[in-house]
């Protein structure tokens, strides 16, 4: 009797835990969501508009050391006209050092939420998504917990869980 009230009591407190800690996610599994779908789209001007930057550098750069003191991804001169370079995203005049960059950024709020997505380990606000991640894995784990072992919903839910596996299988497989 006293194993099956433990039983009974494990039970119970994960489904409680599951719950709330289900609605304690709500909001952030709402901003991962759309920022991941943002991503996604990354390549695309979904949600974006241009924002030109001028920025005084050093004179007389060369084209690699202009590429790291803007910090472009992939950047590629294109042409040199004169003491003028041109890149995909602008131009550098060398003999002033005066640089102009055309960037498409997220409009608000979405930058921000594309900004949180992205996070290093070293962003101020990283323990928070240790923290989500953490959350996720219990709520993943804790599911098991809400029909008993053998009941016909615990073997649905198991099935679920591997087809879950092979989804996730063919989708790394392919990519």
């Amino acid at each position: 009797m006293e194993t099956q009230k433990k039983k009974q009591n494990i039970y119970h407190i994960m489904r409680v835990l599951h719950r709330d800690i289900g609605f304690l996610t709500i909001g952030l599994t709402l901003v991962y969501a759309l920022s991941g779908i943002l991503l996604i789209y990354r390549n695309t001007d979904l949600l974006k508009t241009e924002k030109v930057e001028e920025k005084q550098l050093a004179t007389n750069l060369s084209g690699n050391d202009l590429g790291q003191q803007l910090r472009i991804r992939n950047f590629k001169v294109e042409r040199e006209e004169g003491e003028t370079i041109y890149f995909k995203e602008g131009f550098y005049h060398a003999a002033t050092g005066k640089s102009v960059v055309t960037r498409k950024v997220y409009i608000s709020p979405f930058d921000k939420l594309v900004d949180l997505h992205k996070i290093t380990g070293t962003h101020r606000v990283s323990v928070l998504s240790l923290v989500y991640g953490f959350m996720l894995c219990f709520l993943a784990v804790s599911s098991l917990f809400m029909f008993k072992f053998g009941s016909r919903k615990s073997r649905r839910g198991i099935a679920m869980i591997a087809l879950s596996i092979v989804i996730t299988v063919a989708i790394v497989a392919l990519v």
